[in-house]
């Protein structure tokens, strides 16, 4: 009994003690953090990757959202994974809704080239903006501008055929979806493998041209982007002119006939709601042409154009399959493609959308 009333004691004694030693000590305050403390936290929020003209972006460590400045950049985006557009950069006629997947029909309109809502970028937020284009002193400088207007981060993709791999490769990296977009860059490396083996020998090349335009009078003369596809599947340009003309440029009936070319290609209007079979119609209906080789052979041709043109408008990664029709279409005897097959194989892979046999008639004139 006394051994366990000794024990009670010292055992109070003990606890009276540490609180008294308790009491004794200073009060740890919280430590505001320090200005390195903020850094280390910053620098777990962020990453720099190198864009394709070289330029170190700092871009936050999860990017969710991006926004293209033109329909291009956009397309690089909705291939990837529509859910990370912020927005568009106009909106869809009817038949490029019948393209694309209902939930993007109405996103938020941004514009494009002058067009573009500085303003409603900055108040959307996105996490980056991509700018597809050419790599030059001028677009690097314009980029820098948009960047220091916006506070966005912004990121430089070449806009080549040649560099679409190396292009969503940069989106892949950019966005976390590197799997997805290898995927992506390998079709484009495939196709391209494709124009690289064509063999045509020159005597046997077709000449061709390329008319845009509600008049048809619009083209995309020699060495400009947006002729890139005759030249990669061996064609003939018959619009060579003097200069370095990057775009497309009004031309007249008089220089159409004049080039007399064996095969005609039509991409309509789409804001004046031209579709390529009108343009096709217009032009056979045309008495002016009457006597030019490819109306009289019955070689004028509505390209494929929805929900973006498979030859040009615009000239970006939608012209993958152009490479495949294009060929066929050409030369069809040196290369045996099943466009159609083809086609559903790029749609679903690019669109995520799985073509009905309406669709493909519709895009294909047949």
């Amino acid at each position: 009994m006394i051994k366990k009333q000794y024990f009670l004691i010292m055992l109070f004694l003990t606890v009276i003690l540490c609180l008294i030693a308790g009491c004794n000590q200073d009060v740890i305050e919280p430590k505001e953090p320090s200005a390195a403390d903020y850094q280390t936290i910053n620098i777990d929020r962020e990453r720099q990757i190198t864009d394709m003209a070289g330029r170190t972006v700092t871009i936050p460590s999860e990017v969710k959202k991006g926004l293209g400045t033109e329909a291009r950049a956009s397309y690089m985006l909705y291939t990837m994974d529509p859910d990370t557009m912020t927005g568009i950069n106009y909106e869809f006629n009817d038949k490029e809704k019948a393209y694309i997947l209902p939930q993007y029909h109405n996103l938020p309109v941004f514009g494009q080239g002058g067009s573009f809502n500085l303003e409603a970028v900055v108040a959307a937020a996105p996490d980056v903006l991509i700018i597809y284009g050419p790599l030059k002193d001028a677009a690097i400088s314009d980029t820098e501008d948009i960047q220091q207007q916006t506070g966005i981060p912004c990121i430089m993709m070449g806009d080549t055929l040649a560099q679409i791999p190396a292009a969503y490769r940069l989106l892949g990296e950019v966005f976390g979806r590197e799997e997805s977009c290898e995927i992506l860059a390998r079709y484009a490396e495939k196709a391209l493998g494709f124009a690289a083996a064509i063999n045509i020998p020159e005597e046997k090349r077709k000449t061709v041209y390329f008319g845009n335009g509600r008049e048809n009078l619009e083209t995309a003369p020699r060495g400009s982007s947006n002729a890139e596809l005759l030249e990669l599947v061996q064609a003939v340009n018959v619009a060579a002119l003097e200069g370095e003309i990057t775009g497309r440029i009004d031309i007249s009936a008089e220089q159409v006939l004049g080039w007399n070319p064996e095969v005609i290609l039509l991409n309509g209007e789409p804001t004046k709601n031209v579709s390529p079979a009108d343009a096709v119609k217009t032009f056979l209906s045309d008495s002016r042409y009457r006597n030019v080789e490819a109306v009289k052979n019955g070689k004028v041709y509505a390209i494929p154009k929805y929900p973006y043109s498979w030859f040009d408008r615009p000239p970006g990664p939608n012209r993958l399959i152009g490479i495949y029709w294009l060929t066929d279409l050409l030369y069809p005897d040196e290369h045996t493609i099943d466009i159609k097959s083809e086609a559903q194989d790029f749609y679903s892979l690019f669109y995520h959308l799985e073509l009905s046999d309406g669709q493909l008639a519709d895009l294909l004139g047949y």
